[in-house]
């Protein structure tokens, strides 16, 4: 079985260990234009998609002369789509789908996208206002028996009905997070089916 050809180590200055060829072969299945790149400014690689250059190398080495990642990427004639920390777990479907999230065509075309983009725009805001009106709730409840005791109508010491760490919109994302570190987004995702820059293999 041939080994797979879309990681590319360049110099690798901090001695990056490389995702598994059984992931690289799931990185071509998924999508041939796609290639890991090892970064030369920290521990983590560069995701990148095979795309023409617009710009001359010379050109793109003069404007981002302290930008070694770009100077790389467009050496190689990659576009940056996305960066994965080197602590991730190559196992977690969670790259696949944040991949899958940005390609429309994936997910049914780009109006499906925008209507699916939509809807979810909407649970938020209607999460976001049960949430307030909650909150608004606790507060005026409390407002009214803080008032009670200023003026004297109420006889037993006043506190506070809820407490502000018990609330549900006080609450912040889970803590527990297993997905890996996919961060410093790029260029939009546009799938290249047709790329022919390495060769394709078989299981």
């Amino acid at each position: 079985m041939a080994k797979p050809t879309n990681y590319i180590v360049d110099t690798n200055p901090f001695n990056l260990a490389g995702p598994p060829d059984w992931f690289l072969r799931q990185l071509w299945e998924f999508d041939p234009s796609l290639a890991l790149v090892a970064s030369k400014q920290g521990f983590f690689y560069r995701l990148a998609q095979r795309r023409p250059l617009k710009l001359k190398e010379n050109i793109v080495n003069d404007i981002l002369k302290e930008q070694a990642d770009t100077q790389l990427l467009a050496r190689h004639g990659l576009v940056p789509i996305t960066t994965v920390m080197a602590t991730a777990r190559w196992d977690n479907p969670a790259i696949f789908e944040e991949l899958r999230r940005r390609a429309p065509w994936r997910m049914g075309g780009a109006q499906k996208f925008t209507a699916l983009l939509e809807g979810q725009e909407r649970e938020e805001e209607i999460k976001r206002r049960i949430q307030e009106d909650e909150r608004l709730s606790y507060l005026a409840k409390d407002s009214w028996k803080f008032y009670q005791k200023l003026i004297g109508t109420r006889s037993h010491l006043w506190s506070p009905t809820v407490k502000e760490s018990s609330l549900p919109w006080s609450k912040g994302p889970a803590t527990v997070n297993n997905a890996p570190k996919i961060i410093i987004p790029g260029a939009p995702y546009k799938p290249d089916t047709g790329a022919t820059w390495v060769t394709p293999r078989k299981r």
